[in-house]
């Protein structure tokens, strides 16, 4: 919030710009040292003098502002003080725009999240994905980018051709009307078994002359000759799925731009690779598989009976999203185990001469362990996600009848999975635990609850916004809470530029803290300083409020 303040002060005397000089500033760790500081390690490189000595020179040289009442040097650093009492009058006038930026310009960001496979249930796997993007899609609109949130479905490859065998085999009609999302699971996992049986009787399961395996082979030619009863089926497999993969979005409160499968771009990407064996970009082996020279490697793109690979799709994909949004950037979210995949899908695109290559990002997560469970959908060992989300609701709504308060079950019990998921750094891995309910520590529940604490002192109060609003002889839980809200929005461009929805979660818990913290210390309602301490609530309140909806987490008014 007082970073451009600082950077004016700064920019006149050292030979940075004014971004280089913005990404230096730093928060020190203790209060004492200062509000902010600013490293001299980098600049006395450049001036060749001692950082300790260069600090000391600065701090004679900068001037003060209104707003900026000290600086002082220590050690290597400059630090800057703020005045207390302009903080207080800036803070106690946010509304509810604060933290926005015009950054984005309205430049386009795509980001390719969740993308579930089709007959398939949506399981714990997918949460990751779900809720990064959902989270990445509400920082970038928050910025005033045009955020396009794609659902890129899992609707080719092996698993597809299984299903569509089993269908003609197995279906049995009044399952899959009744619950869609089992009856196809039942289905992949006969087909699985059966493919496993003879496989434990001397051939391997992908061999040639496996019989299931080659069925399932023959239904993916089938599909992409265009033949019409095969398309049928898979379009009546792709119905059902997205019928129960939009129950569970409903639940997250999650949506998308657009939901498109793999299958769309397979036209598109066997045109781009046939272009590109004209310009000497692949080529093509004696038995027909095209291939290209990715990373030292060996990169097959399509195979040598001509049906796409992953890459194929992806290929055609990016062109047609370029074509489409001339986007700023695109975010794929997946799981780390993909990496690979995605540096030779950007490089290949850079070797095929498109420049928007270095505007394909990808943004890798962790697992999320439950328990010591393994899943394996072609074994049926999996946990669906609806039914954790409705266990966790489920579990949210004991938790209120045993501490006798108020709140929505859905709202607290989503809240706690979308916490537990954002509060970790995306990269890490996550252990879910039914301790993310608990109304206690660095849960959503506890945030809903700070929250809704606020609300109800609001409430209370009977002359809110009427007084005259005095910001003198501030206390250090005031000023505490008053530096935390400052800091809001220089968080979510953090957050932004490190495409980590983390750093709002736990700012969100440490807002929360300071406020509890404030809360038992100060009185507030029939004190003295009743005027400025609900409004110092009201503008905590907007911005928890603001940056729990950047995390999808809906607030309460009761809990």
């Amino acid at each position: 919030m007082f970073k451009k303040e600082i950077i004016n002060i700064l920019k006149n005397e050292i030979s940075l710009k004014e971004k280089d000089i913005g990404d230096l500033i730093e928060i020190p760790p203790n209060p004492d040292y200062g509000d902010y500081a600013f490293p001299c390690f980098i600049l006395s490189k450049k001036k060749k003098k001692n950082p300790k000595e260069l600090a000391e020179e600065l701090a004679g040289k900068l001037k003060i502002s209104r707003i900026i009442e000290k600086i002082e040097p220590r050690g290597s650093y400059l630090n800057f003080f703020i005045n207390k009492n302009k903080l207080a009058e800036k803070i106690i006038k946010i509304n509810a725009n604060f933290g926005k930026t015009n950054n984005g310009k309205k430049k386009t960001v795509i980001i390719d999240f969740s993308h579930p496979n089709i007959g398939k249930p949506m399981h714990v796997g997918h949460i990751r994905s779900t809720i990064i993007g959902d989270s990445l899609m509400r920082i970038y609109d928050f910025l005033n980018y045009n955020p396009v949130g794609i659902n890129y479905l899992g609707d080719t490859g092996l698993h597809i051709g299984k299903l569509i065998a089993s269908y003609e085999l197995w279906l049995n009609k009044k399952n899959l009307k009744k619950d869609p999302v089992k009856e196809l699971l039942r289905l992949y996992v006969k087909f699985c078994n059966k493919e496993k049986i003879q496989a434990t009787e001397g051939m391997d399961e992908l061999a040639s002359n496996n019989e299931w395996t080659n069925k399932a082979k023959e239904k993916i030619k089938l599909l992409e000759l265009g033949d019409k009863k095969t398309h049928r089926i898979w379009n009546e497999i792709r119905k059902a799925s997205e019928k129960g993969f939009n129950k569970v979005y409903d639940i997250l409160n999650v949506t998308f731009t657009e939901t498109t499968g793999q299958s769309y771009f397979e036209k598109r990407g066997k045109q781009i690779i046939a272009d590109s064996i004209l310009k000497g970009h692949a080529k093509a082996e004696p038995e027909g598989a095209i291939f290209t020279e990715s990373l030292g490697k060996k990169k097959y793109i399509l195979r040598s009976n001509k049906t796409a690979t992953y890459i194929t799709y992806d290929i055609g994909a990016a062109y047609e999203r370029y074509e489409n949004y001339n986007f700023h950037k695109m975010i794929y979210v997946t799981d780390f185990r993909q990496k690979e995949h995605f540096q030779h899908l950007f490089n290949i695109m850079k070797i095929f001469g498109f420049e928007f290559s270095s505007k394909m990002i990808h943004l890798p997560f962790g697992t999320l362990k439950f328990g010591k469970e393994v899943m394996a959908t072609r074994t049926g060992n999996i946990i669906l996600l609806d039914e954790v989300l409705k266990k966790t609701v489920k579990k949210a709504e004991k938790e209120i009848k045993k501490r006798k308060t108020k709140g929505d079950p859905e709202k607290v019990g989503v809240g706690a999975v979308k916490y537990l998921v954002l509060k970790n750094e995306p990269i890490k891995n996550v252990h879910f635990s039914w301790k993310s309910l608990n109304f206690e520590g660095n849960t959503g529940p506890y945030l809903q609850y700070s929250y809704a604490r606020a609300s109800s002192v609001i409430r209370k109060a009977k002359n809110f916004n009427k007084n005259k609003i005095s910001t003198d002889n501030l206390e250090k839980p005031e000023i505490a809470l008053l530096k935390k809200i400052s800091f809001f929005p220089e968080t979510v461009q953090q957050a932004e530029k490190n495409l980590n929805p983390s750093l709002i979660a736990n700012y969100s818990y440490e807002l929360a803290k300071l406020f509890n913290e404030f809360y038992h210390s100060c009185r507030v309602l029939e004190s003295k300083k009743e005027a400025f301490r609900l409004r110092l609530i009201d503008s905590f309140r907007t911005t928890l409020h603001n940056a729990l909806h950047l995390l999808g987490i809906e607030v309460m008014e009761e809990m």
